[in-house]
This record gives C-alpha cells, sequence and structure tokens, in this order.
C-alpha cells in the first residue's frame, strides 16, 4: 500500500486505535509522555504521527491541525491505512454551561453539524453521533480516574472568530417562556468533532471525543439573557486546573482504548 497523500502514513505504520489531537505539538506531548517506545512515523503540513503502545496497546496519534476540513483528511486516510477506532483529544475553550468549570472534561454524545465540510458528505439532517461503546468507555474511564465529566452535544463550527449572533441562534430555546428551564443539552463549542463522526458512521468505524475545559464558562443561558458578555471564544487560562485538563482528556482517552481493545 502507498503511502498517503497528506498523513504521509501507510498500513504498516498507523495502529487500529489512534486518538486525534488538534496540535502538533499535543501529538508529540502524548506520544513521549504517555506512550512506550514511540516512534516518530511522518510529519507533512499539521499532520505529526507517532505510534507506540500503552499498557501493551498499540496505539497512533495523529494532529488533525485546526478545523473540519484538515480533520477529514486526516481521518479518512487513518481509515485507509486500517484505523478501526479513532478518538478525538481537543479542547473547547469555556463550557456553555456556568457549572462546568476549568479542569472538568466533556465527553460529547453527537455534534451539531454548523460547519461545511460534512455538508459535501450527506444531507445536514443526518446526524453526527459517537459511537455509544466509545462514549461508555470514556466515560467509564473519566469515572475511574475520579475526573469531573460532562456528557452532551457538542457544536462544531468554521469561525473561531465569527460572528456571536451565530452561537446565539443555538440559545434561542431559552428565550421561550415555556422551555428556557429545560435541561437543555448544548455543552460545547469546538471545530472538529462534527467530520470524525460523520466519516466514522460512514465508514463503519468507531469514532468518540473527550474535551478539555481549559477556560472559564461561557454559559449560553447567561449569554442571551445579557448577564455574560460575549464576543468571540476564550482560548485558555493559565491556572493548574485548566492545564490539568488537557491531561485528565489525554488520559480518559487513553484508558478508554484499553477498555475496548479488551473488548475484542
Amino acid at each position: 500500500m502507498q503511502r498517503q497523500s497528506h498523513i504521509l502514513c501507510t498500513k504498516k505504520t498507523v495502529a487500529q486505535a489512534c486518538l486525534l489531537p488538534g496540535d502538533p505539538g499535543r501529538a508529540k506531548y502524548i506520544a513521549e509522555k504517555y506512550l512506550s517506545n514511540p516512534v516518530f512515523v511522518a510529519q507533512n503540513r499539521e499532520f505529526v504521527t507517532y505510534t507506540g503502545t500503552y499498557k501493551k496497546v498499540k496505539i497512533t496519534v495523529t494532529s488533525t491541525g485546526i478545523g473540519s476540513p484538515s480533520t477529514a483528511i486526516a481521518v479518512e486516510e487513518l481509515i485507509n491505512c486500517g484505523a478501526k477506532l479513532l478518538i478525538r483529544v481537543g479542547t473547547c475553550g469555556g463550557a456553555l454551561k456556568k457549572q462546568i468549570k476549568a479542569g472538568a472534561v466533556i465527553i460529547p454524545t453527537a455534534a451539531i453539524r454548523e460547519e461545511g465540510t460534512t455538508k459535501e458528505y450527506i444531507a445536514p439532517e443526518f446526524p453526527a453521533v459517537a459511537d455509544y461503546q466509545v462514549i461508555q468507555a470514556l466515560k467509564n474511564s473519566a469515572q475511574q480516574a475520579g475526573y469531573r465529566y460532562y456528557l452532551g452535544i457538542n457544536r462544531t463550527h468554521d469561525a473561531f472568530y465569527g460572528q456571536a449572533q451565530n452561537i446565539k441562534s443555538w440559545g434561542k430555546v431559552y428565550l421561550n417562556p415555556r422551555m428556557k428551564d429545560w435541561n437543555y443539552p448544548l455543552i460545547s463549542s469546538e471545530m472538529e468533532c462534527a467530520p470524525l463522526f460523520i466519516i466514522g458512521t460512514l465508514r463503519g468505524v468507531m469514532t468518540g471525543a473527550v474535551l478539555a475545559v481549559n477556560s472559564n464558562p461561557e454559559p449560553l443561558k447567561e449569554i442571551m439573557f445579557g448577564k455574560f458578555s460575549f464576543d468571540t471564544p476564550n482560548t485558555k487560562i493559565a491556572t493548574s486546573e485548566a492545564e490539568a485538563s488537557v491531561d485528565r482528556a489525554i488520559l480518559t482517552a487513553l484508558g478508554a482504548v484499553v477498555r475496548l481493545s479488551n473488548l475484542s
């Protein structure tokens, strides 16, 4: 098999289980801190790949860059190389509920497809959902580690510096007197989950995600009622809890991979 056009990997260099951070530096960090005998596989543009083992399970780590187009490329090419389980390990800045503080992790059950990439795959009515077994494995992993974790729906979008009205369009439910106190499950916003979930579903592989909450909350309900000023999302804050959230997300994903490997 020839190497893939963008990630520059082949079937021989990619494990069946893959972790997908956005940041190339985080791919290197995961490999060097958590994997045994990590091997640098390839680097091209935003795509950096390492393969090693964690608790005797072979794992590949590939960075996807920022946004849905590059994520879709990485996911497609990793699947071409034999990947069967792909878990995004990313960040979501501040969560959309005031009770979700920095330091927690979010396990998306599905993603709103507010981006353009997946619309080139299938009609927008088709849902972007994570694999239920991956969700359960991530939940069990976070529980065992004692992390604060939250399950809910994520919003995947394209423009980090886009208009604030875009996120507000998803908060209109709060302005309806009948619905304002419902337990609305939209809890996070980021830029990569939807293509991962859609492509995984269409190609018959298992996908999921775990997101580090590394900023203060950006509560959608309070934004809608003018109690919280919002323009563009925060990226991160320099607190010990915010920094710890990234390692918690990584360890949650690694624990889930081990659990799922034991099922086969």
